[in-house]
């Protein structure tokens, strides 16, 4: 397992509170990597919330809202693949790994994915899950065919931004965009849900297009 203050959550600052969007994880000890639909659009001032635990088998205090945020600027997107990188004004020291694509993994290989799934109900939790690659295709993103693969598990919005890793090699393997689902005809949600993303497949990017924004 990555060690956990390799992740963290992305806020942003509105009113006088944080609010809290998704997840991303640390590529240099200042510069963190999210889905960009995480922060596109928002006004406030960004920030990112390190995970401060050492391990991940100690109790999280759901109850401790006191947090240590570090302000934020976005200093490169790409809205065609959903990718954004935020660099801090503060940062990490812990080992960072290595980043990869898809192109060195096979459907049915072992991944890892950590994230704050329910972080955008307030609950900053981090949390591990597992799953394997179920395929591995070419999406159209404005016209350009893109590399990404389908993950075998559910996923919540608090996960987009989320690393996807190699149980096998520990490298970063994609960054997890949301479900893999067609919202082109519109959808109606029923408390708080949407239907059409109940399905267990989620989508995320291969990690080679950090590689050309950094």
């Amino acid at each position: 397992m990555i060690h956990p203050a390799y992740t963290a959550c992305i806020g942003i600052i509105e009113a006088n509170e944080v609010a809290l969007l998704g997840t991303g994880f640390f590529v240099t000890k200042d510069k963190v990597v999210t889905a960009r639909h995480v922060i596109a659009g928002r006004s406030g001032r960004i920030v990112i919330i390190p995970s401060y635990m050492n391990t991940y088998d100690g109790y999280q205090d759901t109850t401790n809202r006191q947090v240590s945020p570090y302000l934020a600027s976005v200093i490169e997107e790409d809205p065609v693949k959903d990718l954004c990188i935020l660099q801090s004004n503060g940062g990490i020291n812990v080992p960072l790994l290595s980043v990869n694509g898809l192109d060195d993994c096979n459907v049915g290989d072992d991944i890892e994915i950590y994230g704050y799934p329910h972080c955008t109900d307030g609950r900053r939790v981090l949390t591990y899950q597992k799953s394997q690659i179920g395929a591995k295709v070419l999406l159209d993103s404005s016209g350009i065919n893109t590399k990404f693969a389908i993950i075998n598990t559910q996923a919540r919005p608090g996960q987009s931004g989320s690393p996807v890793i190699s149980k096998s090699s520990n490298t970063v393997l994609g960054v997890l965009i949301g479900a893999y689902s067609n919202l082109s005809g519109g959808y109606v949600t029923m408390g708080n849900i949407n239907p059409a993303e109940l399905h267990q497949t989620t989508q995320c990017i291969s990690a080679e297009y950090i590689k050309d924004m950094l």
